[in-house]
């Protein structure tokens, strides 16, 4: 996949405003999270997925269960996963106040 194409295969250019702000807005999934920083495979990836949907287990729950990581690295990748979430929510306060503070200014 080209990378400035997104999941459905559509790049950059193709997307209109509401979807290019809901792919920047998206809060990564613990799975993608894990994935980025080398802690699970893609295929590992792919069966906890399959496994999740099957039995309904909070996807960190199946990691621990079928013991690809510690509980210890679970909390350290939950932490990432946190600042992520944090950094989007910051950007968005941000951007938000600018946008409230030029529309006073007209």
């Amino acid at each position: 996949m080209d990378p400035q194409e997104n999941q459905s295969g559509q790049s950059a250019e193709d997307l209109n405003d509401e979807q290019k702000w809901d792919i920047l807005t998206r809060p990564e999934k613990l799975g993608e999270i894990l994935l980025k920083h080398g802690k699970i495979t893609l295929t590992q990836l792919e069966d906890l997925i399959k496994e999740q949907e099957r039995s309904g287990m909070p996807f960190g729950e199946l990691v621990l269960a079928k013991g690809i990581m510690s509980r210890e690295d679970l909390m350290k990748a939950l932490d990432w996963q946190h600042r992520s979430d944090q950094v989007i929510i910051e950007s968005l306060t941000e951007m938000v106040s600018k946008q409230g503070k030029e529309g006073e200014e007209q």
